[in-house]
C-alpha cells in the first residue's frame, strides 16, 4: 500500500467523483481509477458503490476513510512541524534599489526569522535563477508578473560649492554647463536616465562614468562634477557636503517585485510576498 493511494482515496471519497479527483491532483482519469482498483484489490474488498460513472462511499469505504483521515492528519501535521523548524530559503536578486532592498531585507528577518533570504545583486549571471527581482520598470510583462515596490523621485546632486545648490527647484535648463558623473551604460538607473534626458532634449556632459557606488559618490563629494540620483537611496548615506535639489518636473522611477511568470507558485512565496505588502503598507505614509 502507497501514500499515494489514500491521498488519491480520500479525495475521490470527498468529491464521490474520480473525473473531479483527477482535475484536483491534475493527472488523467484513469490514474485515479487503477490506484482505487489496486487498492481496493490489496484490501480485498470495494470501497465504493459504482453506478455507471456516478461513485458513492460503501460501508467499507466509510469506515476505511476514518482511519486515513486519522493517519493522513497525523503525517501531515509532522510534515509541517518540520517545515516550521526548518528555515525556509527564497533567493532575491536586487538589480536596481539597493539602498529600499537593504530595508526591506531587514524587515523580513526580523519579522520572520525562520525565511531564509539569499541575495544576488546585478543583472542575472548565468546557472543563477532567482526566486524574485527587485527591478526599475519597463520590464517584459510576456515574462514577468510584479508588484509595485516604491517610488524614487530623481533629483540632483550638487556639492554646496556649486553655485546651484542654492536653488530651492532646477530645471535641465539650468545644467547645460555643468559636468556630469554618472554610471556605465548598462546600468539600470543610467538607462533610466537617459531615456528621460532624451525624452527632454537634454545632452549631459558626460566626464564619468563610475562603475560601482563608492567611487559614483566620491566624484560628487569631491565638487568634480552633478549628477541625476535616487533621492531615497542616496539619502540613506549621509553626505554633509552634497545637496539634492528635486527637478521641476519630478522625474519617477518604479521599482517592482518581479518574479517569472512560469515559476509555481508555492507557500514560500505567498510568505514572502506577504510580509513585503505588509512592508510596504507600513512605509507608504
Amino acid at each position: 500500500m502507497e501514500l499515494l493511494q489514500l491521498r488519491y482515496f480520500r479525495t475521490a471519497a470527498k468529491f464521490e467523483n474520480f473525473s473531479k479527483a483527477a482535475a484536483y491532483h491534475m493527472i488523467p482519469q484513469s490514474a485515479i481509477s487503477k490506484t482505487i482498483k489496486r487498492l481496493e484489490q490489496e484490501l480485498n474488498c470495494q470501497l465504493f458503490d459504482r453506478n455507471g460513472k456516478n461513485i458513492s462511499l460503501n460501508t467499507n469505504g466509510k469506515a476505511f476513510l476514518k482511519n486515513v483521515d486519522k493517519a493522513l492528519n497525523t503525517l501531515d501535521d509532522g510534515i509541517n512541524k518540520l517545515k516550521e523548524d526548518e528555515p525556509q530559503i527564497i533567493s532575491i536578486q536586487i538589480v536596481s534599489g539597493v539602498r529600499i532592498a537593504d530595508k526591506l531585507i531587514s524587515y523580513i528577518k526580523r519579522t520572520d526569522p525562520h525565511l531564509k533570504i539569499v541575495l544576488y545583486q546585478g543583472e542575472s549571471k548565468e546557472g543563477i535563477t532567482s526566486d524574485f527581482n527587485i527591478v526599475q520598470l519597463p520590464i517584459d510583462t510576456k515574462i514577468y508578473d510584479y508588484f509595485k515596490l516604491a517610488d524614487e523621485e530623481i533629483m540632483v546632486a550638487i556639492h554646496k560649492k556649486n553655485p546651484l545648490s542654492k536653488k530651492h527647484m532646477i530645471q535641465l535648463s539650468d545644467l547645460q554647463n555643468e559636468k556630469f558623473i554618472t554610471y556605465d551604460s548598462n546600468n539600470p538607473l543610467r538607462i533610466f536616465i537617459d531615456d528621460y534626458c532624451k525624452q527632454n532634449n537634454f545632452s549631459p556632459n558626460i566626464i564619468f562614468e563610475a562603475h560601482s557606488v563608492d567611487s559614483f559618490r566620491s566624484m560628487i563629494d569631491a565638487n568634480l562634477g552633478i549628477a541625476f540620483v535616487p533621492s531615497s537611496s542616496w539619502n540613506s548615506v549621509e553626505s554633509k557636503d552634497v545637496k539634492l535639489i528635486p527637478i521641476k518636473d519630478h522625474p519617477m522611477r518604479q521599482l517592482v517585485v518581479a518574479w517569472d511568470k512560469d515559476k509555481e507558485i508555492n507557500d514560500r512565496y505567498h510568505q514572502f510576498s506577504s510580509l513585503v505588502k505588509k512592508w510596504i503598507e507600513e512605509n507608504s505614509n
